[in-house]
């Protein structure tokens, strides 16, 4: 004689649903957000390498004292600019080239108005007028826009 219990069978188990998308539209979905992070992860690169000259004059700037400030900036405009618009500005010009570009009036006062004299002459700066210069300096390291 055999058990009743013998003749019972296991619970039947459905297969575990697969964890691949189902319809096209998430295929579609998915390359969508590929190509959205291959632009973002390439515009960033271009514009990291584009910026190169921007970090490089920031860590300089950090080795030089104010009368080479000026020069400086010069160079940097140099890395952007085609050299036959800025390499000839000096004095009001170059002031103005510099305030244009920062989309801000930084040089028009002191100390950033003193720039240009600060290179050319020995002038003694107090030692807030030197770091607030050191800083209009970093800020339009930073700032200023390229408009070709």
């Amino acid at each position: 004689m055999t058990a009743p219990l013998d003749n019972l069978h296991d619970f039947y188990q459905p297969p575990p649903p697969a964890w691949t998308p189902q319809t096209i539209g998430w295929y579609v979905v998915f390359a969508v957000i590929a190509l959205l992070a291959m632009w973002i992860i390439i515009h960033s690169l271009r514009r990291w390498l584009a910026n190169g000259y921007r970090r490089e004059a920031l860590r300089e700037l950090a080795l030089l004292q104010p009368e080479q400030f000026s020069t400086l900036l010069k160079r940097t405009a140099l890395s952007a600019w085609p050299r036959d618009k800025v390499a000839s500005l000096s004095g009001e010009a170059w002031l103005n080239f510099l305030n244009e570009t920062a989309g801000d009036s930084i040089f028009q006062r002191d100390p950033g108005s003193r720039i240009e004299e600060v290179s050319l002459r020995p002038v003694t700066l107090s030692g807030n007028d030197e770091q607030e210069l050191r800083r209009l300096t970093a800020e339009w390291i930073r700032r200023h826009r390229v408009q070709t």
